[in-house]
C-alpha cells in the first residue's frame, strides 16, 4: 500500500477517477480559476505530458462540445525547476491545469477505438486523481496573496512493499 493509501485509509484514490461527470465538471471550473499551480513529478513524467496533452482541445473533444482553443500552454524551460534527483516543479496556469485535466478524462473511454494505450490511460487516470485532489483545497482569493499549491505526483515505494 502507497503513502496516499494509508493516508486514506487503505483506499486506493486512482481507480474511480473521475467519479462523475458532474465532479469533473465541477474540477475543471474550479482549476480554469486557479492563478497558478505547481506541478513537482518526474521529469519524464512532465515531458510525457508535454508530448502526450494536446495544444489543440478540438483534437480530443468529439461531439457538440467541440470548439478551438489552445489552453495547453505550458511553461518556458527556464520557469521550471529542476531537481538533481530527476524532479522537476512545473508551474502552470489555471487553464493549462484544466487542459491536463481535460486530456486525462478524455482518454479513459472507449479503450477499444481508442488511439490511447492501457499505461496512458493509467497515467492519465493518476494525474488527474492528483489534480482533483489538490483541487478540494481551492477557496477564492478575494486579492490576498498565499503558498502556491503544489500537486506532487511522487508516490514512493516503501521497503516493506518492495520485493527483495
Amino acid at each position: 500500500m502507497g503513502i496516499i493509501s494509508s493516508l486514506l485509509g487503505g483506499k486506493d484514490p486512482y481507480n474511480n477517477w473521475p467519479k462523475s461527470y458532474d465532479s469533473y465538471r465541477s474540477d475543471m471550473a474550479k482549476a480554469a480559476g486557479v492563478g497558478v499551480a505547481r506541478v513537482r513529478c518526474h521529469r519524464n513524467t512532465w515531458a510525457y505530458l508535454e508530448e502526450s496533452v494536446p495544444r489543440d482541445i478540438e483534437s480530443t473533444i468529439i461531439g457538440p462540445d467541440r470548439g478551438p482553443g489552445t489552453a495547453f500552454r505550458p511553461p518556458a524551460e527556464d520557469e521550471i525547476s529542476s531537481d538533481q534527483d530527476g524532479m522537476v516543479t512545473v508551474p502552470l496556469s489555471g487553464t493549462t491545469l484544466a487542459a491536463v485535466l481535460s486530456w486525462c478524462r478524455n482518454v479513459q473511454p472507449d479503450p477499444v477505438n481508442s488511439p490511447w494505450t492501457a499505461v496512458d490511460r493509467s497515467i492519465a487516470r493518476r494525474v488527474g486523481s492528483a489534480i482533483s485532489q489538490a483541487l478540494l483545497n481551492v477557496v477564492p482569493s478575494n486579492g490576498q496573496d498565499g503558498p502556491t499549491a503544489v500537486i506532487y505526483l511522487d508516490d514512493r515505494i516503501t521497503a516493506r512493499d518492495s520485493a527483495a
